[in-house]
């Protein structure tokens, strides 16, 4: 009933990799109410990583945010641009990672959050499908993460990015890919000068065509220098994904 299909926009992007963890928006503007309707924020005391809404009960976010989740005090926000106020909030039921997650090297880095209850779909709320993006497509990396002003922008950001191939990854990246875990589960998107992603927006969307291309996992310090930033590519992973969401 729940099962997530993925749209095929056209070529798999590639992938690149570097140490941890909680990226952040930078060189990013404002993101208007309703914008990106499936982004949720995690919260403990505040919040500390993103995630995106594939059904009325489930949310798919980094499998290294899933550390920091705990039932009964973690909540996820949903509907609202704002940090600190609207939207509606909701609790967790449980947290999945994926079992095959290596927290060294960061691959398979992906989970699933159900909340308790259901999401109310509505204008500024609702689901999103995934996609597989053209090589040098034109993306949006979304999250409330720490940006080069402020440690947690009240405003929900977007940044523009460009998803790029594994051969064109590794070669930008040059040696600071050496030793890093490059496959196919993963893409990369690199930003101008002074854009990308940074710590404090990991599990947020990676979004190309208006659908879910990657899951925010990590980049390279310091950060927005023109490196190609890390995402997970849920579509590699939706045999994993039906099998803990379905009902």
């Amino acid at each position: 009933m729940y099962r997530i299909l993925i749209t095929t926009f056209a070529l798999v992007a590639g992938a690149f990799g570097a140490p941890p963890h909680n990226v952040r928006i930078y060189g990013g503007d404002n993101a208007t109410l309703g914008q990106f309707p499936f982004i949720v924020a995690l919260k403990n005391s505040d919040q500390f990583c993103d995630g995106s809404i594939i059904n009325k009960n489930w949310v798919v976010t980094a499998a290294h945010c899933i550390y920091s989740v705990t039932v009964g005090q973690t909540t996820l926000t949903a509907g609202t641009n704002k940090l600190h106020s609207g939207g509606t909030s909701y609790s967790v039921s449980q947290a999945v990672h994926h079992p095959d997650f290596n927290y060294t090297s960061l691959q398979n880095d992906i989970g699933l959050i159900q909340i308790v209850g259901e999401f109310e779909f509505t204008e500024i709320v609702q689901p999103v499908e995934f996609i597989e993006p053209e090589i040098n497509a034109t993306c949006h990396a979304v999250g409330w993460g720490e940006t080069q002003d402020v440690a947690f922008p009240e405003i929900l950001q977007f940044v523009e990015l460009t998803a790029l191939g594994l051969e064109d990854c590794k070669k930008i990246a040059g040696h600071y890919a050496d030793g890093l875990y490059l496959e196919k589960e993963q893409i990369c998107a690199l930003g101008s000068e002074g854009q990308g992603a940074c710590y404090g927006d990991s599990g947020g969307p990676l979004v190309c065509d208006g659908k879910l291309a990657g899951v925010v996992s990590y980049g390279l310090l310091p950060c927005a220098r023109s490196i190609p930033d890390v995402y997970t590519r849920p579509s590699q992973y939706l045999d994993w994904i039906n099998s803990v969401i379905k009902p």
